[in-house]
């Protein structure tokens, strides 16, 4: 593994930032498959929430090739990559939660192949495959295509998920990095309008695999953080009219599930969480262009139709 900060000849420096907290079990899967990688010229960096049960240490000490950040205090899955990609040194940036975990051992060198050919891609949305079953994960699959059609298949897209993809350096300086207030939970939706504002476009390429362990923390936190962010998200990336289109139907969908999981106190705390944080939102409150919300809302027409998206909760809500 090259180690030097520099790129090889022809190899772009891979930085691969795997951000934790208190998963010792399922990192241990995402180290490896990371540290596994044929791809000479990466970086393999892991940031450290403030667990405070040892995994720093632990993980200097069993994985000493890899480079290990432990921050002072528990700010997220937003901060903690953040931390992660100020860092790193790497032209191409991959985040990895620490429940996730490489497909192969050639998978940064797809990552590589496809920014090489692809010179107008700037963000890699991989195929996140469950972990016993191998299919594509139904929880996951946000995109403005059906899964069944289109699993397989390269397109343009407006979703991403955060802890399994890959980026181009660059857009953090042009965009800015992920807006750490919302701490964990739609973070990728604010940081894909400020990138779509930049002219930055995302592609799935299904040729790129991580598998999923899931590993479930506190059950009622989403319906909380969720409609939280929704709500800011909203006041902070978009004009009156479009927001309210964008968020009347994510609190409507946000109230459902959390009746449906008898989670309705954690809703109702996140709208109020929501509402008293809009004077701190105010200050980065930054309206994307209309341009950017008709490209956005063109992919979203690609999307098939309500009830086949809601079918995906039809057992249990994909939270």
């Amino acid at each position: 593994m090259s180690d030097n900060g520099k790129s090889l000849p022809g190899m772009p420096r891979v930085s691969v930032i795997i951000v934790t907290y208190r998963r010792r079990d399922a990192l241990t899967h995402s180290v490896q498959s990371a540290l596994a990688q044929t791809y000479e010229n990466k970086e393999i960096i892991l940031v450290d929430n403030n667990s405070g049960d040892g995994t720093a240490e632990w993980a200097r000490t069993e994985f000493p090739e890899m480079r290990v950040l432990q921050l002072e205090h528990n700010g997220g899955a937003c901060s903690g990559r953040n931390a992660g990609i100020t860092a790193s040194t790497g032209e191409i940036i991959v985040t990895m939660d620490d429940d996730v975990y490489f497909d192969s051992a050639s998978e940064l060198s797809k990552v590589v192949k496809a920014f090489r050919e692809r010179p107008d891609v700037h963000v890699i949305a991989c195929q996140l495959l469950d972990q016993v079953t191998g299919e594509i994960r139904d929880r996951e699959w946000c995109h403005p295509h059906s899964r069944l059609a289109f699993g397989n298949t390269e397109f343009e897209t407006n979703y991403f998920v955060e802890g399994a993809c890959a980026f181009r350096r660059e857009l953090f300086a042009v965009a800015g990095l992920f807006y750490e207030p919302m701490f964990v939970g739609c973070e990728g939706h604010d940081l894909t309008l400020r990138l779509m504002d930049h002219g930055f476009r995302i592609r799935y390429i299904p040729n790129f695999r991580m598998r999923h362990l899931m590993s479930y923390r506190l059950p009622q936190r989403p319906y909380k953080i969720y409609t939280r962010n929704y709500i800011w998200i909203t006041y902070k990336d978009y004009p009156l009219w479009a927001g309210l289109r964008f968020v009347l139907p994510k609190l409507a969908m946000m109230l459902l599930f959390s009746i449906r999981a008898h989670c309705f106190l954690a809703f109702l705390q996140g709208v109020r969480d929501g509402v008293r944080g809009l004077a701190r939102v105010h200050r980065e409150r930054t309206p994307v262009q209309q341009s950017t919300l008709d490209y956005f809302e063109g992919l979203d027409h690609l999307r098939p139709g309500i009830l086949t998206r809601l079918m995906r909760h039809q057992h249990q809500t994909q939270l």
